[in-house]
């Protein structure tokens, strides 16, 4: 910087330029703003991907679920009762992963997945209700329960793995 001369005593002084509290205030609050509404974008596509995830790993296990009854004519796993059932879901589940990506008895013509899918985006287990040949209209169905974790909650993720007249 070139140095002014002082009009009044002719001394040598330094012109200073600086932000005033009130520009460094405004400045602060435009990137709190900022970066406020590119965390809330963020976490809202984070959570839309994980329901995405939900929703195809859903639909890949029906479609292992389908073929597997196509072969050994039941759902996974064989026998009336359903470990997998389980209220509250739980490890449980292993079961039927198990039963579609290893020989478990004759008809098995896996494996039916291409990797183990026992728990949804959140890490809760899948849930699986077999009703097939048994009660409730004989609607079998899988489902994650969401972000929140519950059962019964309007953000669980459902599909039908199989009704009455499908077999």
């Amino acid at each position: 910087m070139v140095p002014q001369l002082a009009v009044n005593n002719q001394q040598p002084t330094i012109a200073r330029r600086a932000f005033t509290l009130v520009e460094l205030l405004v400045v602060i609050a435009i990137i709190t703003i900022l970066s406020t509404v590119g965390y809330i974008t963020y976490t809202g596509a984070i959570e839309r991907s994980r329901i995405g995830r939900a929703q195809a790993d859903l639909e890949a296990l029906k479609t292992a679920m389908n073929m597997y009854f196509q072969d050994v004519g039941e759902l996974p796993p064989r026998g009336n009762n359903c470990s997998a059932c389980a209220e509250p879901c739980s490890s449980t589940w292993t079961n039927v992963v198990d039963a579609l990506m290893s020989y478990d008895g004759a008809g098995w013509n896996g494996p039916y997945l291409d990797e183990r899918i026992d728990t949804d985006p959140w890490g809760h287990y899948y849930c699986y209700d077999d009703n097939a040949g048994v009660c409730c209209g004989f609607e079998s169905y899988l489902y994650s329960m969401g972000p929140d974790g519950s059962r019964g909650g309007t953000d669980n993720i459902r599909i039908t793995v199989m009704r009455d007249n499908d077999w």
